[in-house]
């Protein structure tokens, strides 16, 4: 409450200093003058020069009910023809009724011929005519009886010479409509020609300041609004601005009728009490949506009717109700308005609302307009007596006052954006973190619910085999999430950092495409990759590039319930430019602006996915410097465009491309190189191929792996790969870039399990993607194990030690196969030599003999050869094989004949036991054993390039083409099928990465065949 009454007594007080400032300023400059006595006023003494114009003030000559020029005294009734006398500025209304007619006179007496006089009018209401001397020199509007009346009531000026001595000054006047005032309401002033065009200049530009001030505040302010559209009380100040600018426009000097011509007295009447409501109208409204707080609801409620209701009155009863205090009702009405606004200021500085005292000191300034304005009216004081200060006082007030509006918002944003971010930077921490934790139970789930379906001795029924396969689908679903939202995450804190190369996209495109392949095989859709196998290189990321495919397809499946997926790719204007069409529903135009922006779903559709896939491969693509848009049609389909830099031909960042499309430096290379194959180490203990299309990938590898006395082979591509793997030789170990242009390390992959299994041939695939379903990918190919680049050099050392450890433990597995064949053949061997032994010593005691001879040697060979690790000369292995045939033919007497050709040098070559003889015996019993005239068996050597080839063929009755593909198949339990050929094949793959030539025809014989290197060579 003291606020209140302290706010009353400010707002009192500064009400009191400006008007009393203003009272003041108008008291002291107003100088003395001439005044007109009589009707007679006499001007020799007066200096125009240097004491400037004169006011025409004092008394007139007045005759009512005449006008002189227009109606001369002979048409006119004897009514009234004495002068009286009447003071100027002031109403006739003390001498006649306020409507009618009548004519001031005042004489003039100068002494000075040569000048250009002038005179200026300001408001005489409301119709005149201005004669000198008999001439008429102005008017405005056309006075004279109601039938040929005319009102406008706009000042003027005119300019005539006199004569020297007394010269006559008549104004006739009529009003006919306007009840409040009548007659000369202002000052006419008098002097000379440049004299009264300066003062008209002044008050023409005084209103064109004013007009245009508030004029331009209006229209800000109004235009604020279109922008702020929740703040009503910029609106509300706009129009009052501008009400304010139009109703200068209509006092003073009327300008509006300089821009638009006269307009009928009782429309500019009505408009200027309109406007004037209007004015006071809108400061009510204002204080209230202003300061709301602060004001009263009451009394802004009761303002506004009053307004209203003036506003009716002024706009259907203007001619009844226009009376003096009708129109003082008016003007106080605008005065408490004011008033009322600049105490709500007050208070609400004294609260501590922010730029109020602008407001205040604003509101003071247009109190200071209204003094002025009601000076006018009321006293006839010009109004252009005072420079226009309040104008630029309120823009002054209103910029200051905006612009720490704006400061204060500024602040408050950075505040606000500080708080944001940091809310952000919590939000982000918490679903990495979040996400981090969901990432172990999510597989834990997976994997359970794998092996729960995989269960082989307590399997599901179908009705769980669906559950489960649903519990694999949502968590694989929320692990992609996962690592999405991880991504989003990093890309969002600018931590997301990418290592690029040239990179071949073709291959990487056929590995999502098989994938994803795999993935929607329960939809009818077919997934092609065309991008040329010929393109050039892209520069870029290849784990990311494999990432924004893999979401692209993702989005295109989920879309396509039906049709195809076609990934293209061409070069465009420098830039690589690739396409994933779909024939899927198409996007709804109005999604369309939405579809990259995180979380952002496409609504009505089935499949409705996080909204992360497309936002995160975009932003990828920008970060590598390309561009990905979209364009599409409803029923038709969509395709995903989107561009990539070239590389040149070093693998390197093409030079054609403007280096600010980067957002990295592309990383220093190298240009070290070499010849491929590159062997390393020779003598190594076991060997390992490494294929990557980087040389810097190989030279860490063969860094890595000289420390480790391994004999390593480096090769650059997949084609090279696998004609390292057809030599004979034996390659322990696979290292595999996964991307590699022209054959991808998915499908060097492939061919490597069509001639080996997971055992004889460990691969480890190695590659910068680290998406699951890369993962994933690899594994279905064949890949024993994989590994991330980049890869830390102790976990890759240990991944490659457990991997050769595998293949060792299937090298010892197939020693144990050995001895448990020789464990399974000798008895059954030793019992028919025996029996035989036993027939011929009855009746050939000499042919029994040699046998137990025969059979003592075989004996003591074979019994050598227990360390199957052993290799040992081919001469002691013939050997064996002679010692056997001999006890076979001595047992079949003459069924059996056997034929060798064998150079010299053969009979050096080392190689691991056991290996002919098992095919001779396998040709001697299964070959030609079975046949009554027996048949032949022959062994050959040839040295062919760096390998000797060892062949034993039989012309027994051979094999069809199914059993001879039966033959080195895996055996099952159930099988009856031997396990001789199949070992020999496996050990030497094991060996010497080479296998078992069968070829055969039934009824012809059957040949055997293997390859071993010739070490000597």
């Amino acid at each position: 409450m003291r606020r209140k009454l302290c706010a009353v007594l400010i707002t009192i007080a500064m009400l009191l200093a400006t008007y009393g400032l203003l009272l003041t300023y108008f008291t002291f400059n107003k100088k003395p003058m001439p005044i007109a006595t009589n009707g007679v006023m006499d001007l020799r003494q007066w200096d125009f020069e240097t004491e400037g114009v004169v006011r025409l003030d004092g008394e007139w000559a007045f005759y009512p009910h005449r006008l002189f020029f227009s109606h001369p005294f002979g048409t006119q009734s004897k009514e009234g023809k004495s002068a009286q006398f009447i003071q100027v500025p002031g109403t006739w209304s003390k001498q006649m009724g306020t409507l009618g007619t009548a004519t001031y006179r005042l004489k003039i007496l100068v002494d000075d011929d040569s000048a250009v006089y002038g005179l200026k009018t300001a408001s005489i209401l409301i119709s005149n005519r201005l004669i000198i001397n008999g001439q008429v020199v102005g008017s405005s509007g056309q006075p004279g009886p109601s039938n040929k009346y005319w009102a406008l009531n706009k000042p003027y000026v005119s300019y005539f010479t006199l004569k020297p001595g007394w010269n006559e000054l008549l104004v006739e006047v009529a009003n006919h409509e306007f009840k409040v005032n009548s007659g000369i309401s202002e000052s006419i002033q008098f002097g000379k020609a440049d004299q009264i065009s300066s003062i008209r200049d002044r008050a023409t530009a005084h209103d064109w300041i004013v007009l245009t001030a508030f004029l331009i505040m209006g229209l800000y302010f109004i235009g604020l609004f279109s922008q702020r559209r929740n703040d009503h009380s910029l609106v509300v100040f706009g129009l009052v601005c501008v009400f304010i600018a139009a109703f200068t426009s209509v006092s003073g000097e009327r300008v509006l009728f300089d821009a638009i011509g006269p307009v009928p007295f009782w429309l500019y009447f009505r408009i200027q009490m309109v406007l004037t409501v209007g004015v006071g109208a809108g400061f009510f409204l204002y204080v209230y949506t202003a300061f709301r707080s602060y004001s009263y609801k009451w009394l802004t409620k009761a303002g506004l009717v009053a307004g209203a209701t003036l506003l009716l009155l002024h706009m259907g009863f203007a001619a009844q109700i226009t009376t003096g205090v009708f129109r003082l009702l008016t003007s106080l009405y605008v005065t408490f308005s004011l008033l009322y606004a600049t105490y709500v200021f007050v208070y609400a500085v004294l609260n501590k609302v922010a730029g109020s005292w602008y407001l205040a000191v604003a509101a003071m300034a247009l109190n200071a307009l209204v003094l002025n304005q009601n000076l006018n009216v009321y006293f006839g004081v010009p109004i252009y007596s005072l420079a226009p200060v309040e104008p630029f006082f309120v823009l002054l007030m209103l910029a200051l006052l905006m612009s720490l509006r704006f400061s204060n918002a500024f602040k408050r944003i950075e505040e606000l954006s500080g708080q944001l971010l940091e809310a952000d930077k919590h939000k982000d921490d918490f679903l990495a973190r979040t996400s981090h934790e969901f990432k172990t139970p999510l597989h834990g789930v997976m994997n359970i619910s794998r092996s729960m379906l995989e269960d082989v001795k307590n399997p599901p029924g179908a009705d769980q085999q669906e559950k489960l396969q649903l519990m694999i689908d949502i968590t694989r679903k929320l692990s992609q999430l996962v690592y999405d939202i991880l991504d989003l995450s990093k890309l969002k804190q600018g931590q997301l950092r990418i290592e690029r190369s040239a990179v071949d996209v073709c291959s990487v495109v056929e590995m999502q495409v098989r994938f994803y392949a795999y993935l929607s095989m329960e939809k009818e859709v077919e997934l092609v990759n065309q991008v040329p196998t010929g393109l050039p290189h892209a520069y870029g990321d290849e784990s990311r590039l494999s990432q924004i495919i893999g979401n692209l397809l993702d989005n295109a499946i989920k879309h396509t319930d039906k049709g195809t997926i076609v990934v293209t790719g061409r070069e465009h204007r420098g830039m690589l430019l690739y396409e994933v069409r779909d024939t899927g529903a198409g996007i709804h135009p109005e999604d369309m602006p939405y579809i990259f922006e995180p979380f952002k779903t496409i609504d009505g559709t089935e499949n409705r996915g996080t909204g992360l896939g497309l936002s995160i491969a975009k932003q990828l693509v920008e970060l590598q410097g390309g561009m990905l848009s979209v364009h599409s049609t409803q029923g038709i389909g969509t395709t995903f465009i989107f561009t990539l830099p070239m590389a040149d031909s070093n693998g390197k960042f093409s030079e054609a491309l403007d280096d600010m499309s980067a957002p990295y430096p592309p990383p220093v290379r190298s240009d070290y190189s070499f010849p491929t194959p590159h062997i390393m180490n020779s003598e190594g203990k076991r060997t390992v191929l490494i294929v990557d299309d980087q040389y810097v990938n190989l030279k860490v590898l063969l860094d890595t792996l000289q420390s480790l006395d391994y004999r390593v082979i480096a090769v650059k591509s997949g084609g090279e790969a696998l004609r390292e793997i057809e030599r004979p030789g034996r390659i322990d170990l696979v290292i595999l870039d996964l991307m590699m242009p022209g054959m991808s390390g998915y499908e060097v992959c492939q061919e490597i399990r069509k001639r080996y299994t997971l055992l004889e041939l460990p691969v480890l695939m190695v590659t910068a993607a680290f998406q699951p379903q890369d993962k994933v990918a690899a594994f279905q190919v064949g890949a024993n194990d994989y590994l991330p680049k980049p890869f830390d050099l102790e976990e890759l050392k240990a991944r490659i030690g457990s991997l050769l450890a595998m293949k060792e433990s299937l090298g010892r597995a197939v020693d144990m196969e050995v001895a448990f064949l020789q464990s399974q053949i000798k008895p059954h061997f030793l019992y028919n030599v025996l029996n035989s032994i036993v027939s011929s010593s009855y009746t050939d005691v000499e042919h029994a003999r040699n046998m137990i001879v025969s059979l003592a040697d075989y004996l003591r060979g074979s019994f050598r050869f227990s360390n199957t690790d052993e290799r040992i000369a081919f001469a002691e292995e013939f050997s064996l094989i002679q010692t056997y045939v001999e006890i076979e033919q001595a047992r079949f007497r003459g069924r059996i004949c056997f034929e060798y050709e064998i150079p010299e040098a053969a009979y050096q070559v080392q190689m691991l036991p056991l290996m002919l003889q098992p095919l001779v015996e396998n040709a001697i019993r299964h070959g030609i054993g079975d046949q009554i005239n027996g048949g032949k068996v022959t062994l050959t050597a040839v040295r062919s390039e760096a390998y000797w080839v060892f062949t034993v063929s039989d012309d027994g009755g051979g094999v069809s083409h199914e059993l001879k593909q039966q033959l080195l198949e895996p055996i099952k339990p159930s099988s009856q099928q031997g396990v001789g050929l199949r070992n020999i094949d496996k050990r030497l793959r094991f060996e010497y990465g080479t296998a078992l030539e069968i070829t055969s025809e039934p009824g012809v014989g059957m040949s055997v065949a293997f390859r071993i290197p010739d070490v000597q060579s």
